[in-house]
């Protein structure tokens, strides 16, 4: 009889813990709806909050992320649209969409700072494993992997010379293929969790030389700048531009992407 009641009450504690997670998710279902349609209107300030509040819920998503660069671009907010922009890009590299709105913010900031060149084949690496996100390339991984098994057993049976040839040399470049293809998928999982980039949200940051407001002033960085984050010593972070100038600042006034 106990075992009875304890089981009952087991499941009436995961019915009510679903039941409220579909209420939570209808809830944002709703929040997503309204929020596009305060968005279409004209309502920019409006959608952000509704937006923001499906995101304090726990929800993420490349879209939701998308919506709320556009509402913070709408209102001149370039720092917070560059921000939201640099996250659904992480979340999907693929979208033309996302890479556009994010070099129309990029356009808009004060900064501007020249890359230091990197070996080209780092840069044409970067180039090919960016064109897609770590789960397609985890597909591609398991379809190539798949290919070789199939190859495999071709060579084993196959009666032909000349057909276990091919199916062993394809096989070798499958392997090879699916090797790649999930290298590929690490370093895009690596970059997804990356938390050494983030965004300067204060209208004008000054960069100091050491980690003290008695430090030098070695020069002025403004809102919506992207800078690599190298180490934290209390409230301060020394960061890098892309150009290579190093310096310090208050953790408080950047936003990790």
């Amino acid at each position: 009889m106990k075992k009875v009641f304890f089981f009952s009450t087991i499941l009436c504690l995961l019915a009510l813990a679903a039941g409220k997670n579909a209420a939570y998710a209808q809830t944002a279902d709703e929040q997503w709806i309204q929020a596009n349609e305060l968005y279409a209107a004209g309502n920019f300030a409006e959608a952000e909050s509704l937006y923001k509040a499906i995101e304090s819920n726990g929800y993420v998503s490349a879209d939701l992320y998308y919506n709320l660069g556009n509402a913070y671009f709408k209102q001149q907010s370039w720092g917070k649209a560059i921000l939201y922009y640099e996250r659904a890009l992480r979340l999907n590299p693929e979208d033309k969409d996302i890479v556009h709105n994010l070099d129309m913010a990029n356009a808009m900031i004060i900064d501007r700072s020249e890359a230091v060149p990197e070996f080209f084949l780092a840069t044409w690496i970067r180039s090919i494993y960016s064109v897609a996100g770590a789960d397609t390339w985890g597909w591609w991984a398991i379809v190539f992997f798949a290919a070789c098994l199939l190859l495999a057993l071709l060579f084993f049976f196959a009666r032909s010379i000349t057909l276990r040839k091919f199916s062993f040399f394809i096989a070798i470049l499958s392997l090879l293929c699916c090797g790649t293809c999930i290298l590929f998928a690490h370093y895009q999982k690596q970059a997804l969790h990356d938390q050494s980039k983030a965004i300067v949200m204060s209208a004008v940051v000054t960069i100091k030389s050491s980690p003290d407001n008695s430090g030098k002033d070695l020069f002025i960085l403004h809102e919506g700048t992207k800078v690599t984050l190298l180490e934290s010593l209390g409230q301060w972070q020394r960061i890098q531009l892309t150009d290579g100038r190093q310096g310090w600042l208050m953790e408080r006034v950047v936003e990790k992407i």
